[in-house]
């Protein structure tokens, strides 16, 4: 297909165009880069973590941004980036135990505890 000019430059190109909002990119599942995003809020690292590797034991591809920036600025660029799900790690991880499971396509948090995440990311999928 190289030389009739269709390559992955040009097929990326026309997913991005069919697939995306005023935010940035939202991936369809088949082609997305990640599954999920696990967003850390500064001082959750360890629950981030744990997160994290749930839901790779779990079967799904995880971004982890643990990077120390604001929080703002990481859910921008999780919405560019464009994964199905962004899961964020803040203070209420630490107090009971749960995290806000976000849909890229809905925009809509859940609250769900960590230990549930898993099932929780099985069920949108289906």
């Amino acid at each position: 297909m190289g030389s009739y000019g269709i390559g992955p430059g040009r097929t990326m190109a026309a997913i991005v165009e069919q697939h995306h909002d005023d935010r940035g990119i939202a991936w369809p599942r088949s082609v997305a880069p990640y599954d999920v995003h696990v967003v850390v809020l500064p001082g959750q690292e360890a629950h981030g973590d744990e997160a994290a590797r749930q839901l790779d034991e779990g079967g799904f591809d995880v971004l982890l941004d643990d990077r120390d920036a604001r929080a703002g600025e990481k859910f921008a660029d999780a919405d560019l980036i464009g994964c199905l799900f962004r899961v964020t790690v803040g203070r209420k991880a630490a107090e009971d135990g749960t995290v806000d499971l976000r849909e890229r396509a809905r925009g809509e948090d859940d609250a769900v505890k960590v230990g549930e995440l898993v099932s929780a990311v099985r069920g949108k999928l289906s």
